[in-house]
Order: structure tokens, then C-alpha cells, then sequence
């Protein structure tokens, strides 16, 4: 099977931007800026209608994920009512705590950007392992409806956990990805037919993603 998975992440939004701090307003509430609608409608664009063909999305159940499917559908030119489309809380952002998440920079720098746990949150490596429960699921449906595209719209970090996850990266390699920004295509697919890939492991290889600058 060819399987090829994109992974988008969402659109521009208001907490990127700082009109809104994810802590006081609940993350799950936070809406695209008008620049963010417009980062989902040209990555659909640049995904194009035919990947959406027999394919199976699942979305992170963030308000700005759910924006960014319904804008990259509208890019793309596709029908939502026509689409194997899944929402998972297991792709939502990772939890950064009731508290400013800068007041604990120098905490994460300590203890390990993966493994420090933001207060009243979760850790890098917690976002990792529920990832990879939802990378089982995933397979089993991708089997069972010999799906051959997958589309999932999540979240920066989210992002990185899965690539680790599929290719069986370590800490040190998800450490030197960069959060893929806003609207950014990633994909993961057979590594003979990936250009150039970032990282490869036995058949598959990943590209769209950059690694952090020194």
C-alpha cells in the first residue's frame, strides 16, 4: 500500500499572535486571525482535490483546527459531506498548564524540553504517548477502508510527536525539529517517492518539516 499521510497545522491564530493568552481563555476556544483562514485555504490549494480522493482526514477538536479543515476543504475544492472526516482529542494541542508558559521557560530548560510537565499540564512526552495511541487507530482504520491518503490537521508539537512516533525518531531529533508555522504541509510517505526527505527510517521518509538553526 502507498500510503501517504499530510499533516497541516492549523492556520495563524489569535493566541500566535498574542490578541488572546491560551490560559486565560481556554485553548480550546482560540479562533484563526483573518490571516489564518487564509494560510488553511492555500495549503488546501496546495494539497489539491485529487489527494482528497478515497482519503480519510481526522482533525485535532481545537475551534482553529476545525477552521483550518473547513478552510483547506474550501482551497481544495472539496465537498465536506464527501470526505471520511474524524475529530480526536488525542490531536489536540499539547497542554501547557493554567499559568504563563514563560514563567516556566527556564524550568522546561532544566528538566528537558521533551520531559518537563507544565504546571497543571502535560509534557512533551505525555503528548508523545497519546500520539501514538492514536497512531494504532489510525492504522487499523487506514486498513480496514484501504485508505491510501490520510489529511490531519493538528498542532505544532503534535506534529513533531507523530513524525517521531512514525519514524522512530529520538528525543534529540524531535528537539532539533522546528514547530512547523502556521498553515505548514507535512508529509510522510514511502521514502522512494519523497524529494529530499528531513528524516528517514527503513521505507518512509518525512519532508515539510525544518530543524532548528544554531
Amino acid at each position: 500500500m502507498a500510503l501517504s499521510i499530510k499533516l497541516v497545522r492549523h492556520g495563524e491564530s489569535q493566541a500566535n499572535v498574542g490578541i488572546v493568552n491560551t490560559w486565560e481563555v481556554g485553548d480550546h476556544t482560540v479562533e484563526l486571525t483573518p490571516k489564518g483562514h487564509d494560510q488553511a485555504r492555500a495549503a488546501g490549494a496546495l494539497i489539491g482535490a485529487e489527494f482528497f480522493a478515497g482519503a480519510i482526514a481526522y482533525s485535532s477538536p481545537f475551534r482553529r483546527a476545525r477552521d483550518t479543515l473547513d478552510d483547506l476543504l474550501t482551497g481544495a475544492r472539496i465537498d465536506r459531506s464527501t470526505l471520511l472526516h474524524y475529530e480526536d482529542p488525542r490531536l489536540r494541542e499539547v497542554d501547557h498548564g493554567y499559568v504563563s508558559i514563560d514563567d516556566q521557560r527556564a524550568m522546561q530548560t532544566k528538566y528537558g524540553p521533551f520531559y518537563y510537565r507544565f504546571e497543571g499540564g502535560e509534557s512533551p512526552a505525555d503528548c508523545y504517548d497519546r500520539t501514538s495511541g492514536f497512531l494504532e487507530s489510525m492504522m487499523r482504520q487506514v486498513l480496514r477502508v484501504g485508505a491510501e491518503r490520510v489529511l490531519i490537521v493538528t498542532h505544532g508539537l503534535t506534529i513533531r510527536c507523530f513524525v517521531m512516533r512514525f519514524l522512530h525518531l529520538t528525543v534529540e531529533q524531535f528537539e532539533s525539529m522546528a514547530n512547523p508555522i502556521n498553515g505548514a504541509v507535512v508529509t510522510l510517505a514511502a521514502r522512494e517517492t519523497v524529494d529530499k526527505p528531513v528524516f528517514a527510517t527503513g521505507r518512509w521518509a518525512v519532508t515539510g518539516i525544518e530543524l532548528v538553526s544554531h
